[in-house]
């Protein structure tokens, strides 16, 4: 016996770490099929269940993942489906609209799943001004088992570290793309006339020195940071000496020498005075 239960998403039923099928669009309503769903027993699901399997409930328990369902949300505003790459997908595939009663200020719903076909990482990102409903077999919710209690028991922590790897890669990847754009800026001024810095521009590049190949506009940004009276923190000048060192052992060139040698006493000069 199925049922068709009314739910809030990323709340009674979570496809963060669930396989789904490509979602279909008919007349603003979207469809698509969600299998290993974490499933969570709440006071609004509870009063949409018959007497019998409340019972059943009662007396057994209700499963945390459910296997299969089929997902429905109502009166799409906008969606947006995105599949990331695999071997077989070269190149990502995106399919996206947004109709006129699209909201801005309206909060847009997503889901993470992996999709079944093709295979390959797929998220979905909607609006919807109607309701979510999640189509189950009643059997389904019921854990009758202990096999089934201990299986859903088993699979929770798995599903948890799976989830926390997931959200600390996304971390990650959010620290590495925050680190590429300030490294960007770096390199962005670096390419700048050392004329046109000015003092809080020169601050940044020197504060980033390692990041500087050119041993020549180093010793630049350097004579640059005295002219502006930059006060160089006791950290930084540990870090320029350390440098100073490496430059040592890789110089090759009588002008590299030249270079470092001149750099060598302008840090002297400033640094040590």
């Amino acid at each position: 016996m199925k049922i068709k239960l009314k739910v809030e998403p990323n709340w009674e039923i979570w496809i963060y770490e669930s396989y789904s099928t490509v979602p279909i669009i008919i007349n603003g309503t979207m469809i698509f099929g969600a299998y290993n769903v974490d499933f969570k027993m709440t006071a609004n699901i509870w009063k949409q269940l018959p007497e019998e399997y409340k019972r059943k409930i009662y007396r057994y328990n209700w499963k945390k993942v459910i296997k299969s369902m089929l997902i429905t949300v109502t009166d799409i505003t906008a969606y947006s489906f995105c599949f990331g790459n695999n071997i077989k997908l070269k190149n990502s595939i995106m399919m996206k609209e947004i109709y006129k009663n699209f909201d801005k200020n309206k909060w847009v719903e997503y889901f993470i799943p992996e999709c079944d076909f093709p295979k390959a990482p797929m998220s979905i990102y909607f609006q919807y001004l109607g309701e979510v409903y999640a189509e189950v077999d009643l059997d389904e919710l019921v854990a009758i088992s202990d096999e089934e209690n201990s299986y859903q028991y088993s699979i929770m922590p798995k599903l948890t570290e799976a989830s926390n790897y997931r959200k600390e890669r996304e971390n990650n990847t959010g620290k590495l793309e925050q680190i590429y754009n300030e490294q960007l800026i770096i390199k962005n001024l670096v390419n700048k006339n050392i004329g046109e810095l000015s003092k809080e521009e020169t601050q940044k590049v020197l504060d980033n020195f390692l990041l500087i190949d050119n041993l020549k506009y180093l010793v630049e940004v350097i004579k640059k940071s005295k002219e502006f009276e930059i006060i160089i923190s006791n950290k930084l000048r540990d870090e320029i000496e350390h440098r100073l060192r490496d430059i040592q052992i890789k110089i090759k060139t009588e002008k590299d020498e030249k270079i470092y040698q001149e750099l060598k006493e302008i840090l002297k000069e400033q640094l040590w005075k």
